[in-house]
């Protein structure tokens, strides 16, 4: 997501530096990149949250200071911990936003050190959420993805290798694997599951997954994780995706469902944080307030057509609708304009 939007305003002729661990992919190579987008790496990538975040920010601390401090430009922060505001605090004209992909309980960075932190969510109740959390106002931006070409349908095969149900989630409690699982069990319908099991926080749930699915009587077939290729196949390959995450967590936006509607197929999902924002029941998936509920939609899947899932995206979830409404932000937040200061 960072990465496509500083290639769109790197194109649009800003100069733009990005700084990242060391692993971090472009998609192409580094000579294919604008000559105006710099990238810098830092540290080796690591699963330490602040630890590994604080020896990120010590490395590219001066820098940061050096060339943004005066107010010249626009620091992006998309960091867990928010450690760019510890520079902000001892250079007070320095203008950072920053967006925050997930929850807030846990940010050790405390944001009322600047007079306007400028929070940015990334759907409406995402920003809801993040507001009474941290007690300060917060707007939001929605992630866009680049459309990814599809061909035209044939009719005759349009139906061939669309039997299934796909899960496209980490496997992790919030997101409700096993319901998803019950529900495709119920209804006759053949799930995939598949999803980053390599980093999960609690492997016992991983091995409940795999458990299910080799209980199911061959209707649901555990994955695990795959890379980007075979994630497209899969989501090519399905009827719908699936999701339901848990009431007690907050989904702050869902990639998976713009993904799988780019690809012409509807997302079925309990009513969470930014797939409110996404799916328009009939149009481009279901929503329903319970696992229960969900059910019921599972047969009305046909009602929503590959061009209007298509649509939903190019309308409103493109990376180019994203980079715009982000250089809008970065253009006022630069001019001092006070409508800007939150």
């Amino acid at each position: 997501m960072v990465m496509w939007v500083c290639k769109n305003l790197a194109c649009k002729a800003h100069d733009v530096t990005l700084i990242s661990a060391k692993d971090f992919s472009t998609g192409k190579t580094e000579m294919e990149l604008p000559s105006n987008l710099k990238i810098i790496k830092t540290i080796e990538p690591s699963w330490e949250g602040q630890t590994a975040e604080e020896a990120h920010y010590l490395m590219y601390k001066d820098l940061l200071e050096k060339e943004y401090g005066d107010g010249n430009g626009i620091v992006w922060d998309n960091t867990w911990h928010g450690f760019s505001y510890l520079s902000a605090k001892k250079f007070p004209k320095m203008k950072i936003i920053h967006t925050n992909h997930g929850t807030v309980e846990r940010q050790r960075v405390p944001v009322k050190q600047l007079k306007y932190p400028r929070y940015i969510a990334l759907s409406r109740l995402h920003a809801r959420y993040m507001s009474s959390v941290l007690r300060i106002p917060v707007r939001y931006v929605h992630h866009g993805i680049p459309l990814p070409q599809i061909g035209k349908t044939n009719s005759n095969n349009k139906n061939k290798n669309r039997d299934y149900l796909l899960s496209i989630n980490r496997i992790v409690k919030e997101k409700g694997i096993e319901d998803s699982i019950e529900l495709a069990v119920k209804t006759g319908n053949a799930i995939k599951i598949a999803g980053d099991d390599i980093h999960a926080p609690d492997l016992s749930y991983v091995q409940m997954i795999r458990e299910i699915c080799q209980n199911s009587d061959g209707l649901a077939e555990y994955i695990g994780l795959v890379d980007n290729k075979r994630k497209i196949e899969l989501i090519k390959g399905c009827k719908a995706v699936i999701v339901c995450p848990k009431p007690t967590w907050i989904e702050a936006f869902g990639l998976y469902a713009i993904e799988a509607n780019a690809y012409g197929k509807p997302v079925l999902a309990v009513a969470n944080g930014g797939l409110n924002d996404i799916i328009e029941n009939q149009t481009n998936g279901f929503l329903a307030k319970t696992p229960q509920e969900l059910q019921g939609y599972i047969k009305k899947i046909s009602e929503c057509s590959p061009e209007s899932c298509r649509r939903r995206v190019e309308e409103l979830f493109t990376d180019e609708i994203m980079s715009r409404n982000y250089l809008q932000i970065f253009k006022r937040v630069r001019e001092d304009d006070p409508a800007y200061k939150w």
